[in-house]
């Protein structure tokens, strides 16, 4: 066993083992390898792949400590996030007040370290409709005001994090499925993996495990054989719908049951989200419902009234699987968002990680490691709060982490539009350099990868060789934004699989099947749309019957 992708890793013990590559695995990765420990990152499906690539793209501050850890990845990561304005509006007869705006207001300001005057507070009606006059001017009293973060790429997030993690010696697998445990007796030693891809299997053992699956922490655990009565995760679905831009700032919504959603404003297109129900179906094949569709779409449509929106403008849809800490005998949106990591297993080296959030993860990722250094007896020193997630490592307290690029300049020397150059900045960071020195020698690699979209041909070549990009759908969503543009990559799908089929060796049946795997992973997203039919259809047949 272990001869093809494995063969660096099988028969062999490692100190760390994480299961499991989204935002707490790539972080915990990223941590351990940074305090020289041996790592190997394993994921059943690509990096990003689950909840973090589902999410509503927010970086939350506010309170003190929320604060700290946003102000911290901005300077981190800054290609990947931007300042957010907030607009909630406050109608008459709502539940929030005006003057429960201001105090809520005033606290944000007080709690947010360096204030900066003026980025939160309350405003008029008439402010608050200069500020975007497609609000529903019906009602509407005033506004609260302030500023957030918008993560313009969560997928990026988590890929920086699992690329910096090998940079530092961790061995990074995507496609890559946990199969069964090993034990010592009763002590869990180690894994069975099993390739998805090639059906390659490898034994891997390791010191101590991390379960960082997310919504299928509960799952993992049972396979490991621990105490599959007890439930450690509440799982519970949002969904999100990308409708035309509707708004410059992002719009805090109350729907009718007093729950709020936002409207963002992301690429060309409003983000409107988020749901917040019990969830206990397929966690591999998740899609928005018409009912859950029709609730966000009403909600928008009684504050942007104008805008006359309805399920036919809907770009696509998105469905995510958030992995609470399970506590008895709360709703849904009442349990508790906080992080927590539980150690489990003879000798305590198995540990399941719940409750991530994006603005937090980091500091999760530290306290894993905490333990997991009290576990082998090794006080590495935690160095994540000082090495930038832009691609290259360096120490941000020499000095932070800046992207400053000319971008007129740039693009002249490489022959480039402007617009490119920024796109590629914001995508890669520092690392943009990476992608156009493969143009320099090869023009044709300027080419553009889809007639609706910027991204070019040395694009899917960095991808392929240096970001881990085995799939279609990896390029097309989780390396670039074509699969999340308006074309959803139709215009160019088959292109690109044919220039990616030639870049990996795939024969014309392997490359068959990349398309229509990537179809189905897009198709999920328009699925609410039969549902919302057979409901016409349920509901003109009742209509005619006599």
């Amino acid at each position: 066993m272990g001869q093809g992708r494995f063969g660096g890793i099988a028969d062999r013990e490692v100190d760390v083992l994480v299961i499991g590559g989204g935002m707490a695995g790539a972080g915990i990765a990223r941590d351990a390898a940074l305090r020289g420990f041996s790592v190997v990152l394993v994921e059943k499906c690509d990096f990003a792949y689950g909840t973090t690539s589902r999410s509503s793209k927010l970086i939350h501050g506010g309170l003190r400590y929320l604060e700290m850890f946003r102000e911290r990845l901005r300077r981190l990561a800054p290609h990947l996030i931007r300042p957010l304005p907030f607009v909630i509006p406050v109608y008459r007869g709502g539940k929030r007040g005006m003057i429960q705006i201001r105090i809520g207001m005033a606290l944000y300001d007080l709690l947010t370290p360096g204030r900066r005057v003026g980025r939160y507070g309350g405003i008029s009606r008439d402010r608050a409709l200069a500020l975007e006059p497609g609000l529903n001017a019906a009602d509407l009293k005033g506004a609260g005001f302030y500023f957030d973060d918008l993560l313009l790429n969560p997928e990026r997030l988590c890929l920086e994090n699992v690329l910096s993690a090998r940079r530092y010696g961790a061995q990074v697998y995507n496609y890559a499925r946990v199969e069964q445990f090993l034990r010592d007796g009763s002590l869990l030693a180690g894994v069975v993996l099993r390739d998805v891809l090639t059906g390659e299997a490898a034994r891997l053992r390791a010191a101590v495990l991390v379960n960082a699956t997310g919504p299928w922490v509960d799952g993992v655990r049972a396979l490991a054989g621990l105490d599959g009565r007890r439930r450690i995760v509440r799982t519970t679905k949002g969904i999100h719908l990308l409708l035309p831009r509707l708004t410059s700032h992002a719009v805090y919504v109350e729907a009718r049951d007093d729950r709020m959603f936002f409207v963002i404003p992301w690429r060309t297109f409003s983000l409107v989200g988020t749901t917040d129900t019990d969830f206990a179906g397929d966690l591999d094949r998740l899609a928005a419902t018409a009912e859950e569709v029709e609730y966000l779409i009403a909600g928008t449509r009684r504050v942007f009234p104008r805008a006359r929106i309805g399920p036919a403008d809907i770009a696509y849809t998105y469905a995510g699987v958030r992995p609470l800490t399970y506590e008895e005998g709360k709703r849904a949106w009442q349990v508790s968002r906080a992080h927590k990591v539980i150690v489990e297993g003879e000798g305590g080296n198995f540990l399941s990680i719940t409750g991530v959030k994006l603005t937090c993860y980091r500091q999760q990722a530290e306290e894993a490691v905490d333990r997991i250094s009290r576990l082998l007896g090794r006080r590495e020193p935690v160095r994540t709060h000082r090495l930038a997630l832009d691609g290259l490592d360096t120490d941000t307290t020499v000095g932070e982490a800046r992207i400053l690029v000319d971008a007129a300049a740039e693009a002249a020397r490489y022959g480039v539009e402007p617009a490119l150059l920024e796109m590629l900045v914001e995508t890669y960071g520092r690392r943009y350099r990476e992608v156009l020195d493969r143009t320099v020698s090869r023009p044709d690699q300027k080419a553009r990868l889809c007639p609706s979209n910027l991204d070019i041909v040395a694009q899917l070549a960095q991808a392929v060789e240096s970001e881990a990009a085995v799939s279609l759908g990896d390029v097309l969503l989780r390396r670039t934004g074509i699969g999340t543009s308006p074309c959803l990559g139709k215009d160019c799908a088959e292109a690109i699989a044919a220039r990616m089929a030639a870049l990996c060796g795939w024969d014309d049946a392997r490359r068959e099947r990349e398309l229509a795997a990537y179809w189905e992973e897009a198709a999920l997203g328009q699925e609410f749309r039969e549902g919302a039919a057979a409901k016409k259809g349920l509901e003109g047949g009742r209509a005619r019957m006599p």
